[in-house]
């Protein structure tokens, strides 16, 4: 499993920035034969947006209730 991180930022949106950061170099250190490709972050200046995309390998069960529960699995060593 992938250590965990501490953020600095303040806001929700920018914790969620930096995590996505930070998965995203932990891909990049995988290797290349082997590497995920799970996150993607993109930064528009003109526009002035980030926009991450992230896809994670889940696990699905049907709760007492009958709602369908995902438990994302980890990926990253």
């Amino acid at each position: 499993m992938a250590a965990s991180i501490t953020t600095v930022a303040t806001t929700l949106e920018g914790q969620l920035w930096e995590i996505a950061l930070h998965m995203q170099v932990s891909e990049l250190a995988q290797p290349s034969a082997t590497r995920p490709n799970n996150i993607q972050t993109n930064v528009d200046t003109e526009n002035q947006t980030a926009s991450i995309t992230f896809s994670s390998p889940a696990t699905f069960a049907v709760s007492g209730a009958g709602a369908l529960v995902a438990s994302p699995t980890p990926y990253l060593p």
